[in-house]
């Protein structure tokens, strides 16, 4: 082993579609002398895909203590960190090894890629400026609806992740809680079935009676200040949209992201002929 210490590399990998993967995580992931993964079958499954031979350790937040791998990195070797999918330490573990890491003063060095957060949030519509992650809500649903409500008091737009076994609690919760709130929900993000949808919490129930896959849902809280939009106002909006070649429900989910109203409460208001 070398004298100098080695580094730990915190690797993100595809969430879903292997090509999103870097070229720089390929390299890292070839050269390191070991690779700390949440699950070894899943890590093996994309090593062999890009032909990677690199010997694969298990490490989960509650498995190994991270001080095992410590001393390796002190003793000169390199080491890989990653999760089943997307960023270790995001939602995922690793945020152990990596404050052992930093405690030691080792070097510990971000390869950056897909993320599912970002991408939805880069596809969302939104002309916020900014967003929070929150992650996983809480289990129970009395921290879980806390949680919710304290999202909505901040205005924050917010990532969640969610499973889904729990998504229609989550989302009936987001619809006891926070009615007027609008979100963008994105289901296997990258992967063949992707789906991306945007409604209010109850239609959201609506939309997911079955849910399958994985979840990312951005969160858009009410906006505070003003009241929000009479229906004159709405219709008003509805036309300008309608005389600009938006359709009905194009311009029902333009209005309603400008006027805080639900989606489906400004449909009713298009002020033409139905068949329009």
């Amino acid at each position: 082993m070398s004298d100098e210490p080695g580094t730990l590399y915190v690797v993100a990998t595809p969430i879903g579609n292997l090509e999103d993967i870097t070229i720089r995580a390929l390299r890292i992931l070839r050269e390191v002398d070991l690779i700390a993964a949440e699950h070894v079958p899943v890590a093996l499954t994309l090593l062999r895909h890009f032909e990677i031979d690199t010997p694969v350790l298990p490490y989960h937040d509650r498995g190994p203590d991270p001080q095992r791998l410590i001393r390796r990195i002190e003793h000169g070797q390199s080491v890989a960190l990653v999760s089943d999918a997307g960023t270790p330490g995001v939602s995922d573990p690793g945020r152990n090894l990596v404050a052992a890491a930093v405690n030691a003063e080792l070097k510990v060095i971000p390869i950056p890629g897909p993320a599912a957060s970002i991408a939805l949030w880069s596809v969302s519509g939104s002309d916020s400026p900014g967003v929070s992650l929150h992650g996983f809500l809480p289990r129970k649903k009395g921290e879980r609806r806390d949680a919710i409500r304290q999202i909505a008091e901040r205005g924050d737009e917010t990532v969640i992740f969610e499973s889904p076994r729990r998504l229609l609690d989550t989302l009936r919760d987001i619809a006891d809680t926070v009615p007027d709130s609008r979100l963008v929900v994105g289901r296997e993000l990258t992967k063949l079935h992707e789906e991306i949808w945007r409604g209010t919490p109850s239609e959201a129930l609506d939309a997911f009676p079955e849910p399958r896959g994985e979840f990312t849902i951005l969160l858009i809280p009410p906006r505070a200040g003003p009241v929000r939009w009479t229906d004159a106002e709405v219709a008003d909006a509805l036309a300008d949209a309608a005389s600009q070649g938006a359709s009905r429900s194009q311009a029902a989910r333009h209005v309603a992201q400008q006027s805080g109203r639900p989606r489906r409460e400004v449909y009713t208001l298009w002020p033409f002929d139905q068949q329009q």
